[in-house]
C-alpha cells in the first residue's frame, strides 16, 4: 500500500510490520492531486445531474403505403450527389479545419486540419449529410459551412428542392445499423418534400437524442473511472451527508 491512502484520515486499517496507523502518511499524498481529483469527479457528477434529458419525439402508427426511389435512382435523377475526399486532403501544413470519421461517429467539431489546395478536396455545406460506414457507423447533418471533409466519409448532398436532409439522414441512419450498407441500394421512401420536412424533424429530435446519450454514457463512465480510481488510491473519500 502507499502512502497516498493517507487521504482517509479517519481510517483505523493497520498495516502489520510496516506501519502502525494510516494517519502516520496522511501528508504524503500531494495536496494539488487530491483537489484535482475531487474537482474533477465535482465537475462530472454536476454534469450528469444538471444535463436537460431530451425528449424523444411523439410518434404515431402509420397506414400509408409508399413506393420508395434508390439512392442510386436520386444520384441519376440529380436530386442529390454523393462525394469523398481524397487522401492527399490529410497534411501536416493543412492549415483548414477538417471533419474526420471519428468527429462524425461523436458528432463534434472538427478536430483536425486539411489541405484545402488538394485535388479533389471537399468543403462541406450545411446540410450535407456526412455517413461513416464501418464497424461503428454513423450519419450526421452538418450544421457549419467551409470545412473540409476527411478521408473515410461520405458526404450526401441534397438538392433542397427535392429532398430534406433531416429526413434524407435518417434513412441512411436506419440502413446503417446492418451490418453492409451500399448507399446505392438503399431504399428512400416517396414523399412529398412538405412532409419529409415533418419526418426530418422528428429524425433530428432522434439524433439529437442518440448525441445526447452519447455523451452522457461518456461522462458517466469517466465519472465512475475517477470515482474508483480516486477512492481506491485514497484521493477521493465518501462524503458525508452527500445527496
Amino acid at each position: 500500500m502507499t502512502g497516498e491512502i493517507a487521504a482517509h484520515p479517519d481510517s483505523a486499517l493497520r498495516v502489520a510490520g510496516r506501519v502502525g496507523s494510516l494517519d502516520e502518511r496522511i501528508d504524503s499524498a500531494p495536496h494539488d492531486q487530491v483537489m484535482d481529483s475531487l474537482a474533477d469527479y465535482v465537475a462530472l457528477r454536476s454534469t450528469l445531474i444538471e444535463t436537460a434529458a431530451v425528449e424523444p419525439p411523439a410518434l404515431q402508427s402509420n397506414t400509408a403505403d409508399y413506393s420508395v426511389i434508390s439512392m442510386g435512382e436520386l444520384i441519376d435523377a440529380e436530386a442529390v450527389t454523393l462525394h469523398e475526399a481524397p487522401p492527399t486532403v490529410l497534411s501536416e501544413t493543412g492549415a483548414t479545419p477538417m471533419l474526420s470519421a471519428k468527429d462524425i461517429r461523436l458528432g463534434r467539431t472538427p478536430s483536425r486540419l486539411g489541405d484545402a489546395d488538394a485535388r479533389g478536396a471537399v468543403s462541406v455545406r450545411e446540410g450535407d449529410v456526412a455517413v461513416v460506414i464501418g464497424t461503428e457507423m454513423a450519419v450526421r447533418v452538418c450544421t457549419t459551412d467551409g470545412v473540409l471533409l476527411g478521408p473515410g466519409i461520405h458526404l450526401v448532398r441534397a438538392n433542397s428542392k427535392a429532398v430534406d436532409p433531416y429526413f434524407l439522414a435518417g434513412v441512411l441512419h436506419a440502413a446503417a445499423e446492418g451490418n453492409h450498407v451500399d448507399l446505392y441500394q438503399v431504399s428512400v421512401p416517396r414523399i412529398p418534400l412538405a412532409e419529409q420536412r415533418e419526418y426530418g424533424a422528428a429524425f433530428a429530435q432522434l439524433a439529437a437524442l442518440e448525441t445526447a446519450w452519447q455523451q452522457r454514457r461518456s461522462t458517466m463512465e469517466h465519472l465512475i473511472r475517477a470515482g474508483f480510481r480516486g477512492l481506491a488510491q485514497g484521493r477521493l473519500r465518501p462524503a458525508t451527508g452527500a445527496e
